[in-house]
């Protein structure tokens, strides 16, 4: 398996899980309880909790269920579906891959409101938020976040864990690699392609061709080396 590439997952339904746990207890977090019960009815009652690194993250929030555990120690039990729920694309994709190392198996949610193509494949783990299109054969990696009313154009494909903020979009045939990061507003022109990791800022226009870790900015975007963060321990805190 190449390096950076996570695990084969094997199809999986909130109907084969005794308890589903959602990775991540901070405002978005909450919001996907919110969907998951639009989504699936009487079956989102599996949903047991969150969690976090943060074990105070939902002090203050009424009507949720409680924080379980840390992501990074938690051990998975037979029976359990994930829910992956932070927003930070380099994060996500480190909490996932030490869940699926221990054994987890994550769910992919759809809300009923979001439009998706008979034709398009939406990868496993993936969230697709309320309003997001997914348009003809379009094709979502793993993990694959779209925010709300973010859309794909026809033929538009994404790598895993990348991200896609409020009404960003790609237009038709465009390609964004792993983990690429996309701000509110931000766009990809037709055809164009994002090297993995690439950032386009918010507001923003990539209608180039970017190289792997890259920030775009500006309309028309212009393309620079992206400065890289670690976010380590302190960003899950906040984050999940």
């Amino acid at each position: 398996m190449p390096a950076g590439r996570t695990p084969p997952l094997a199809d999986f339904s909130v109907e084969a899980c005794r308890r589903v746990l959602i990775v991540g207890a901070g405002g978005f977090g909450r919001e996907v309880l919110r969907w998951a019960r639009d989504a699936w009815g009487d079956a989102a009652d599996r949903v047991a909790g969150f969690l976090s690194a943060d074990p105070d993250r939902l002090d203050g929030h009424a009507a949720v269920p409680p924080i379980l555990g840390d992501p990074a120690s938690f051990a998975p039990l037979a029976g359990d579906g994930f829910l992956l729920a932070i927003g930070l694309p380099g994060v996500r994709r480190r909490v996932a891959e030490e869940l699926l190392a221990r054994g987890g198996a994550f769910l992919t949610l759809v809300h009923p409101t979001a439009i998706v193509a008979s034709t398009a494949a939406i990868g496993a783990g993936s969230i697709v938020c309320p309003y997001a299109i997914v348009s003809d054969a379009c094709r979502l990696g793993r993990f694959t976040l779209l925010n709300y009313h973010a859309s794909l154009g026809h033929d538009a494909t994404t790598g895993e864990f990348a991200v896609f903020s409020p009404y960003a979009a790609l237009a038709g045939g465009a390609r964004v690699d792993d983990d690429v990061f996309l701000g509110m507003h931000a766009t990809v022109g037709p055809g164009r392609r994002l090297g993995e990791r690439t950032k386009v800022s918010a507001n923003s226009c990539a209608l180039a061709d970017a190289p792997p870790d890259s920030l775009v900015h500006g309309v028309p975007g212009r393309v620079q080396p992206l400065v890289v963060m670690d976010h380590g321990r302190a960003g899950l805190g906040r984050g999940s």
